[in-house]
């Protein structure tokens, strides 16, 4: 018992030479004294263990930790954004306030802004809110009982409907079978991963029930923006530059993405658009 006592009063010590705290003197010669030894020296070394363990932290482990803390974060803030801009788009909110929305949401954008390159740009779209785009088709702007559902399909989504390397841009009539179907060529710019190029030709094709009718063909942007009666600055401009500005990467139903066009036809350039997948 006494080589007990003598080495729990060792451990003790050097216990208390590391905290540079004086150990006091314990008597030894009564048994309340060794039992005081001995606890102390347990309390002693499992304060030792507990600090030593609790600093064994691997650098890298702790980067992780706040990296996934700061992730965390990030999406909670994105939720909160995207509510709120759905939640403004429901309520018939003013253009203004979306606005404000949109480029709060588009501060996480999970393209990390390259969207048009981005292999979740494929699919099929549904519009569900246009800002400053009353120019883009008039159709839009008729009640919703006859109003057409307005789609866009990206990648391979629009190679059966509309060739390779094309995107369409489709109206859907409620009432009856009938679809127009806009389309052109579209290509990421070399220089800025969020922004599609849009370049000729352009058609522009009806489908009534099973049958697909071509109504127009034009080679340039000029010849398309006269058939739609553009002035002569709108034929001279370059062509359409739709930057990506936020995309949603799941590539799920529901998935979010908001675009404008930021160059050419100055009847389009400012329209904002947000579509979701379906």
């Amino acid at each position: 018992m006494l080589k007990v006592c003598l080495l729990l009063y060792l451990i003790t010590q050097h216990v208390r030479a590391l905290s540079l705290k004086p150990a006091p003197e314990i008597n030894y010669s009564s048994p309340l004294s060794r039992r005081d030894a001995f606890l102390k020296g347990a309390v002693s070394l499992a304060t030792v263990v507990t600090t030593t363990s609790s600093n064994i932290v691997p650098p890298m482990n702790k980067k992780a930790w706040a990296e996934e803390m700061d992730n965390n974060a990030q999406t909670s803030f994105s939720n909160a954004q995207r509510m709120n801009l759905l939640q403004k788009i429901a309520q018939n909110a003013p253009d203004e306030e979306v606005a404000v929305a949109i480029s709060q949401l588009e501060y996480y954008d999970p393209s990390k802004g390259s969207a048009a390159t981005s292999p979740y740009i494929d699919g099929t779209w549904e519009l569900i809110y246009g800002l400053n785009a009353a120019a883009f088709s008039p159709l839009l702007n008729l009640p919703s009982p006859i109003r057409p559902q307005s789609l866009q399909l990206v990648g391979e989504a629009a190679s059966p409907v509309v060739g390779q390397g094309r995107i369409a841009q489709i109206l859907n009539f409620p009432l009856i079978p009938l679809s127009v179907i806009l389309s052109s060529g579209a290509v990421p710019v070399e220089s800025d991963k969020s922004i599609l190029e849009i370049f000729p030709p352009f058609r522009l094709e009806i489908r009534l029930g099973g049958t697909k009718i071509q109504l127009v063909e034009s080679g340039s942007d000029a010849d398309f923006r006269a058939l739609n009666a553009r002035d002569a600055e709108a034929q001279a401009a370059g062509r359409n530059l739709y930057k990506q500005r936020y995309l949603e990467t799941s590539g799920k139903k529901g998935d979010l993405r908001i675009s404008e066009v930021i160059a050419g036809d100055p009847m389009l350039v400012g329209q904002v658009f947000i579509h979701r997948r379906i």
